[in-house]
């Protein structure tokens, strides 16, 4: 039998009371969580993730745009899942993340379990290869 490993969800926010509780929602349902409050940190830390749940909005020299086109430009990133949750509801800011390349476009107050199917749902739709999953 195939040992099953948690998927990880790299998830960059600002916020450290929403960050907490997303942090906390997705430990409790079984997934392993990394956190960033900034772009440069958590680039390398995508390279071990499954999903990436991002702000638009975050501090330092990079925004949540450039973060996912960063993402989106290196091979070993390009097919991760990008999730963005902003505050940001134009649908402006929208049609930039999407052409930025996210796959999912949610906006706050999200509530944990929404986003939790969200991330699910990337899981299932692009599943890593050589390992399984507990999600």
């Amino acid at each position: 039998m195939k040992r099953q490993t948690a998927a990880v969800v790299l998830l960059v926010h600002q916020a450290d009371d929403s960050r907490e509780m997303y942090v906390e929602y997705f430990r409790h349902h079984g997934l392993t969580v990394l956190c960033s409050s900034e772009v440069l940190e958590a680039l390398p830390m995508a390279l071990t993730a499954d999903v990436i749940v991002t702000e638009l909005r975050i501090p330092g020299a990079l925004q949540g745009y450039d973060f996912i086109q960063q993402l989106r430009q290196d091979d070993k990133t390009r097919h991760n899942p990008v999730i963005v949750v902003t505050s940001w509801a134009w649908q402006t800011e929208r049609v930039r993340a999407e052409e930025a390349g996210c796959d999912s476009f949610l906006t706050k107050p999200c509530f944990p379990e929404v986003l939790l199917r969200h991330v699910r749902q990337a899981l299932i739709a692009q599943p890593r290869q050589g390992r399984e999953r507990a999600a």
